[in-house]
């Protein structure tokens, strides 16, 4: 679907984007800003092939204005974003969801990390067009690679570069996705996008224009007229911004309890941490991973109650355990969709497997110096909220604001 149509987020002003790329990207080696020799022996593996792929993006970009400038007319048409802290129950939110398939288009892995521009995609499908043809030698050889790069995310959720992944990806090129943090641990501009609604506008809007152009691209590839399904713990904070942008915008916010969620996530950034010579449980880096999830959550109950009750629902991973087919029906209800009978009884499948689940971890806030009452009393507005849910007042069928 394309029609001509002024938006909140403006033109893309690449070159000061790029500028903003190079700056932040050099500064990132400032010597302190360096761990120690470990994360500077991680940085020398790093960065040239990250220098590199980002450049090959920017070439892409350009490429895209002069071969493809009709994705610019295309309409992102009610997206869908999920957001909440990490380790809430999202990925398998966005599973669920994504397997509508006749409403969603949602990016996949080798898509954002290898072909974000129309480009690169139409080159990298006819390549591997030519490679199946010949045994798919560099299929295999380009699976072994990402697997070995993203191995340390695999604590994380399982990555594979076919996988549906979070599109937070998009904005490496313009140095705005937070998971840079794990190998620029003591950079200032990460740490500010942790509160990216209270940016200046002259900062906010570049990056919100240029992940807008993006999901242009994306749909103007094979978005055929779908909605776009985007699921992104770190955009939490961008919810204002991404609710201006998109004025259509849904959102969903996974909620869990912080007693769970905290150390969850602390232990998952462990392996890339020290991969990069942090380490989430030295008392620094925990307690300022601690209160930006504080901001996490205290944000998205504030900036998603300023939106109609139609744009919006809290979703507690509890209810996601004990109805998923019944949750989900009750998000369509609520935003006004119909689902297709297929997808209906896709869902039933989803309900089991909500209800079959059993975590294979167990973490505790004692591991890493915290205790379940402070938790509890960091995070106020999700306790109350998630108690709200065990009573019931939350239910499958019904989603409340």
């Amino acid at each position: 679907m394309t029609e001509t149509t002024k938006h909140p987020a403006g033109r893309v002003p690449y070159l000061r984007l790029f500028r903003r790329f190079l700056r932040a990207t050099l500064a990132s080696i400032r010597p302190d800003r360096m761990r120690g020799p470990r994360h500077l022996a991680a940085l020398a593996v790093f960065l040239p092939p990250f220098l590199v792929l980002q450049g090959v993006h920017w070439i892409g970009f350009l490429l895209d204005e002069i071969l493809f400038p009709g994705y610019r007319k295309v309409v992102v048409r009610e997206p869908l974003f999920v957001v909440g802290m990490p380790r809430t129950g999202t990925t398998f939110l966005h599973q669920a969801l994504a397997a509508d398939e006749e409403r969603f288009t949602t990016l996949r892995l080798w898509e954002l990390l290898l072909a974000p521009s129309i480009t690169e995609r139409r080159i990298l499908l006819g390549l591997i067009t030519v490679d199946r043809m010949l045994g798919s030698p560099l299929g295999r050889l380009i699976r072994r690679l990402g697997s070995a790069a993203c191995r340390w995310m695999e604590a994380v959720h399982p990555v594979s570069l076919a996988n549906p992944e979070e599109d937070y990806f998009f904005l490496l090129p313009v140095f705005a996705c937070f998971l840079l943090v794990v190998p620029f641990p003591d950079h200032p501009r990460l740490w500010e996008l942790a509160r990216f609604d209270e940016l200046p506008d002259e900062e906010r809007e570049p990056i919100m224009a240029f992940y807008r152009s993006c999901v242009q691209r994306h749909l103007y590839a094979t978005g055929h007229g779908r909605q776009l399904l985007s699921k992104n713990p770190s955009f939490t904070p961008m919810v204002r911004a991404l609710a201006e942008c998109f004025q259509d915008a849904r959102f969903l916010c996974s909620m869990r309890d912080p007693v769970e969620a905290v150390p969850s996530l602390l232990n998952s950034l462990r392996p890339g941490a020290r991969l990069f010579g942090w380490d989430t449980r030295n008392r620094r880096d925990r307690d300022r991973l601690l209160g930006m999830l504080e901001n996490y959550s205290s944000h998205a109950i504030a900036a998603l109650a300023g939106l109609r009750d139609d744009r919006y629902a809290f979703v507690p991973l509890g209810a996601l355990h004990r109805d998923a087919g019944g949750t989900v029906l009750g998000i369509y209800e609520r935003f006004g969709w119909t689902p297709e009978e297929g997808y209906r009884r896709r869902l039933m499948d989803w309900t089991r497997t909500g209800r079959d689940y059993r975590s294979r971890h167990a973490y505790s806030p004692e591991d890493f110096g915290l205790t379940a009452e402070n938790l509890a009393a960091r995070f106020p507005g999700l306790v109350e909220m998630l108690a709200a849910d065990r009573r019931d007042e939350y239910s499958s069928a019904r989603i409340e604001s």
